[in-house]
């Protein structure tokens, strides 16, 4: 009678082997954060059933424990099926990060998937290695090194600003920003975000300047007379201006000026966050009257 029993479940064994398996086209999300409020806060479970079933659908953890039951027992159609898991226990307690897999039972069968679903909640840690130039002239660009403790993508902020996002997610990399902007002081941080979506705490603040740009290098003007110097780009903070002995601040686009009263050469000198621009001023000597 045993040996009728075990020749039987042999049989079907076999039999089940020959057969393809119920599901096709599986797909499970490698890694996911249930915590990051990020689009990678759910992983995904979906497959094809080749036909109706009724099924049960688990998460399990590598003792096979059950740690939460997703789906049934319920009946489904042939054809597509997902469902996802928001990283919690069936209490609701996000669960210890670590590997996770899905167990399915259908009606004749249990499968524990081979694919490994991964639950991170432990954000990356970003570590500069350099940053400059720390004064962003026209046409020059904020070069940011760092180093990661795991692969994630960089974020460079000014002022709060995002300015870059790397695409790469090399643990030791740069990242470039052609510097552009009105003049002023910024600070810069770094922040990553690891592939489960976990985003790290900022680094310390970094002060950069995009200085004042004057477009006029130089004036020739006769003694006493306006000299006129255009400032770039238009803003509205003001900047100090000394030019022989008379100093004053101003704001305007457009800085005009009374020259020397005394022929020769002068510097007019515009500053602005502690960057100083020069811009030549020859007073002529007055024409001899005829």
């Amino acid at each position: 009678m045993l040996l009728g029993a075990t020749a039987a479940a042999f049989v079907v064994t076999e039999r089940l082997k020959l057969e393809p398996s119920p599901v096709t086209h599986v797909f499970v999300t490698k890694v996911f954060s249930p915590t990051c409020e990020c689009e990678t806060d759910l992983a995904v479970v979906g497959f094809r059933l080749r036909k109706a079933q009724r099924l049960t659908l688990s998460i399990v953890d590598t003792e096979r424990n059950t740690i939460r039951t997703l789906v049934g027992p319920a009946k489904r159609r042939a054809g597509s099926f997902s469902a996802t898991w928001d990283g919690r226990d069936t209490d609701g307690a996000v669960v210890a990060d670590g590997v996770y897999r899905p167990l399915l039972h259908l009606r004749h069968r249990t499968i524990l998937m081979p694919n490994r679903l991964r639950v991170d909640t432990t954000p990356p840690r970003v570590r500069l290695r350099s940053l400059g130039p720390r004064v962003l002239e026209p046409g020059t660009r904020l070069r940011v090194r760092y180093a990661l403790d795991e692969p994630a993508q960089v974020y460079v902020f000014l002022n709060g600003r995002r300015v870059v996002l790397g695409r790469s997610t090399r643990q030791r990399w740069k990242v470039e920003w052609p510097a552009r902007g009105r003049p002023g002081v910024y600070h810069v941080t770094v922040a990553a975000r690891d592939v489960a979506g976990n985003l790290s705490d900022a680094t310390r603040p970094i002060a950069v300047v995009i200085p004042l740009s004057v477009a006029t290098t130089s004036v020739r003007v006769a003694p006493g007379r306006l000299l006129a110097v255009r400032i770039v780009p238009a803003g509205h903070r003001a900047y100090h201006w000394r030019l022989a002995k008379r100093e004053g601040l101003s704001s305007a686009r457009r800085l005009v000026l009374r020259a020397p009263g005394k022929a020769g050469r002068y510097a007019l000198v515009i500053r602005q966050d502690g960057i100083a621009r020069r811009v030549r001023v020859t007073v002529t000597r007055p024409k001899p009257a005829p």
